[in-house]
């Protein structure tokens, strides 16, 4: 059975006009991540702040984020997909701080062009 992903509201467990997600991919993270992803802290308090950082460096993409530790990524451009889940993969798997999430977002808009 192929699985079925769906955006809902945390507050009601309705779509609230989200609904299904179509397109894009999805990215396993830890749980850890994942949970911090949808805390809403800002960089100076140690929240997660690579997607941001891509999103300042031009890159145009949506998330959305589930407490399971998946994470749909979606753009119009499949390099910008593929940067986004690499940066969260590389931000959880080596335990990056903000300055370390800086250079990684530097180095993959490097690589990118």
């Amino acid at each position: 059975m192929d699985p079925e992903l769906e955006c809902v509201s945390q507050s009601t467990g309705k779509a609230d006009g989200l609904g299904p997600l179509v397109g894009g991919m999805v990215f396993d993270v830890s749980l850890g991540l994942s949970r911090r992803l949808l805390m809403a802290r800002s960089r100076e308090e140690g929240g997660i702040a690579v997607l941001e950082l891509l999103g300042e460096e031009g890159l145009a993409f949506e998330t959305a984020v589930g407490r399971n530790g998946k994470v749909w990524v979606n753009s119009e451009s499949l390099k910008t997909v593929v940067a986004a889940g690499r940066a969260l993969r590389e931000t959880d798997e080596m335990g990056l701080d903000l300055e370390g999430q800086k250079k990684l977002v530097k180095r993959l808009i490097k690589e990118m062009r």
